[in-house]
């Protein structure tokens, strides 16, 4: 399989390389489990942890975030967005999943009383219509694009008529993404070393596509650049609606 070529061999596996990948940031930071664990979801600073949470929640308020909604965090690794919303007060049920066992965990100590599981397959742990907002950043930057859609299936069903999904992306088209994430890839391949994750780019045409396909109306999308109604996201957003 081409991934063997990329990943080594047994080709790649998504739950083994995070865990992989937790482990060595726990190594690097012995001492020091905060900063670890903020380093293992990209944020190299407690600060940057906290500060980067705080503009996930300021999104989730700009789509409509209230007290008393019962909301999806798919991809909640340590809880950078859970820490965020309990900093801040707010009140409602918080339903989290992450493919790796070690960030459900810390998530639970750092808050008591959310709820978060380990879910490995592609498909939203709620019931029917019963979620108000369903969100996830960079989890669609590190799957394939048939699971996105998959994704993209189950939260619809899972959604409260009238509720909303939010997610970033990567775009190959957005010069900083093309930079920092592809050509550093193309280096790496050059350099004849593995990729240790995957990275995956998709396009605004392709998620309006899925969107109609699966019922969603009102999609928006924000460049990662754009800080007029909520701090800048680097990675690209998308939103969309279930109907009522």
């Amino acid at each position: 399989m081409i991934l063997g070529r990329f990943f080594g061999r047994g080709g790649y596996n998504s739950p083994a390389a995070y865990e992989r990948h937790l482990r060595s940031k726990l190594r690097l930071h012995r001492g020091d489990r905060d900063r670890a664990f903020a380093d293992a979801i990209g944020s190299e600073t407690i600060e940057l942890f906290e500060s980067q949470g705080d503009g996930q929640l300021a999104v989730l308020k700009h789509h409509g975030l209230e007290d008393g909604m019962t909301i999806y965090d798919l991809g909640c690794g340590c809880g950078r967005t859970a820490q965020a919303l309990q900093r801040s007060g707010w009140k409602g049920r918080y339903i989290g999943a992450d493919i790796v066992h070690g960030f459900v965990a810390e998530l639970k100590r750092k808050c008591p009383g959310y709820e978060a599981h380990v879910h490995r397959e592609p498909s939203i742990v709620a019931d029917d219509g019963s979620v108000d907002l369903l969100f996830h950043w960079s989890v669609f930057t590190h799957i394939p694009p048939e699971e996105c859609f998959l994704y993209l299936e189950d939260s619809f069903r899972a959604l409260k008529p009238g509720g909303k999904l939010i997610f970033s992306f990567l775009e190959l088209t957005d010069a900083g993404h093309y930079r920092r994430i592809f050509e550093n890839r193309l280096g790496r391949l050059r350099r004849k070393r593995k990729l240790k994750l995957l990275d995956t780019f998709l396009h605004r045409d392709w998620i309006a596509l899925w969107a109609k396909k699966l019922g969603f109306e009102g999609v928006e999308f924000t460049d990662g650049n754009d800080g007029s109604k909520h701090p800048e996201m680097w990675q690209s957003l998308a939103a969309m609606v279930k109907p009522s």
